[in-house]
């Protein structure tokens, strides 16, 4: 399951209950319970919250459309699955700038077809799919068709020896995660180059021996009100001398630090970065 997914997914259960019970609960505490309970070690950089707080800021507006396009069927005789699904795939498809129209609506068709059936799936496809008809013939949303380019980044797991063991620098980034030092891959840039300089943008480590690459990672970067930008980060394997760690007075790393290989197993909060530090004890035989 993707992380949006996911996170609409939870979007969707705080939304039933909250409706549920006559919208008499905390609606963002609801989100909370319910991603401590169903999905307590995920990372949507916010995007569960966001969808969230606009759609309910726009939910007048969304069942004002729902009556308009689904006239034979009074929301309040809508089942409330069926009717908070409606809410989040029209809130995508009609306000959210950053959700492609077919997303949107393929996402909502999921949704319907898992926690309500196959006969919402198609209740839910012909209500959007008149929204997006009408919102075709105005002109709406077409430059989201077209897939946002993308972008290429390189990094390090950076070590340097102490003793007969390692330490490994780990920096906590914009979203208070802690991961490797990485960054932009310049126009005509070389990989190994970018990976050396934006270590030392953002870290301060100068002194480096590329000992080898590791691999990539592919992600998609989430910024409120822009579309998921697609990414791949190339990382190295780099070796330095250098102790003092000077961290980049730009936002997007707020601390940097060495630990040792237990230390960092531990605090590495990405998965797909952590398979990347696996990758790096392999090639320095440390197990």
């Amino acid at each position: 399951m993707s992380n949006r997914h996911l996170a609409r997914t939870i979007v969707l259960q705080s939304l039933f209950q909250w409706d549920f019970n006559n919208r008499a609960e905390n609606i963002n505490k609801l989100l909370e319970m319910n991603r401590a309970e169903f999905a307590p070690d995920f990372d949507d950089q916010g995007f569960s919250e966001s969808l969230l707080k606009s759609l309910i800021d726009k939910i007048q507006d969304i069942d004002g459309l729902i009556s308009q396009y689904a006239p034979e069927w009074p929301i309040e005789q809508i089942t409330p699955i069926d009717r908070n699904v409606l809410r989040i795939g029209i809130y995508e498809l009609k306000f959210a700038q950053d959700i492609p129209p077919k997303v949107a609506i393929n996402e909502a068709i999921e949704l319907a077809k898992t926690y309500s059936g196959g006969s919402s799936g198609k209740f839910i496809n012909g209500v959007l799919g008149s929204i997006y008809k009408d919102m075709q013939a105005k002109g709406e949303k077409q430059d989201l068709e077209v897939d946002p380019p993308r972008e290429y980044s390189a990094g390090g797991v950076v070590y340097r020896k102490s003793g007969a063991d390692c330490e490994f620098v780990l920096v906590l980034d914009a979203y208070n995660k802690w991961t490797f030092p990485k960054g932009h891959i310049e126009e005509n840039e070389d990989r190994e180059k970018a990976a050396a300089r934006e270590i030392c943008e953002e870290v301060g480590i100068k002194n480096t021996i590329n000992q080898g690459y590791l691999g990539s990672i592919d992600i998609k970067v989430n910024e409120p009100n822009k579309r998921a930008t697609p990414k791949t980060v190339f990382y190295y394997l780099i070796e330095t001398a250098d102790k003092t760690l000077t961290v980049t007075k730009e936002p997007e790393v707020k601390e940097a630090k060495w630990l040792t290989k237990e230390e960092a197993l531990a605090t590495i909060s990405y998965e797909n970065a952590r398979e990347i530090f696996k990758l790096a004890l392999k090639k320095l035989n440390l197990k």
